[in-house]
């Protein structure tokens, strides 16, 4: 380590959500997102799945995946390696704008549940995609709280 630098290991449960869910999300993006079952003809075989960033998906499906990667690497330079990102960003907090990537992570999240999908059906990926941004938005929730707590 560069002399003067040091690393801080105390994180907060919300901390800890918003890091894991972070972590989960960007992982199982590489996962299949949407899959379907494959069959073999005289051509070859055909059928299988999609990842996040695959054709078709690419960049609304992976807006899933920045959205909580952003949340975990501020989490991860202000609280382990204790660089200063300032206050938060046109106006608003970290906290607030943990909430607002996080709630938009679920809804992106979801909406996928509800749309057609094309003779695909739900992959991994994506259901450990919307758990991790889950994770990530009560993370961003009870970061909001234990700060409200501690000014209090």
């Amino acid at each position: 380590m560069v002399d003067g630098s040091q690393v801080n290991l105390k994180l907060t449960p919300g901390e800890i959500l918003i890091g894991a869910g972070a972590l989960v999300t960007f992982v199982f993006s590489f996962f299949d997102f949407y899959s379907a079952p494959s069959f073999s003809t005289s051509r070859g075989t055909f059928g299988g799945g999609i990842s996040a960033w695959g054709d078709g998906l690419l960049p609304i499906a992976t807006l899933i995946v920045f959205l909580t990667v952003v949340m975990g690497l501020q989490v991860v330079l202000v609280n382990l390696l204790s660089v200063d990102l300032g206050p938060g960003i046109g106006g608003f907090t970290w906290p607030q704008i943990h909430l607002a990537l996080g709630f938009f992570a679920v809804i992106d999240s979801l909406a996928f549940l509800a749309v057609k999908k094309g003779g695909y059906d739900i992959g991994i990926g994506l259901i450990f995609m919307l758990l991790g941004s889950v994770a990530c938005f009560i993370g961003a929730v009870l970061i909001t709280n234990e700060r409200a707590t501690s000014k209090a």
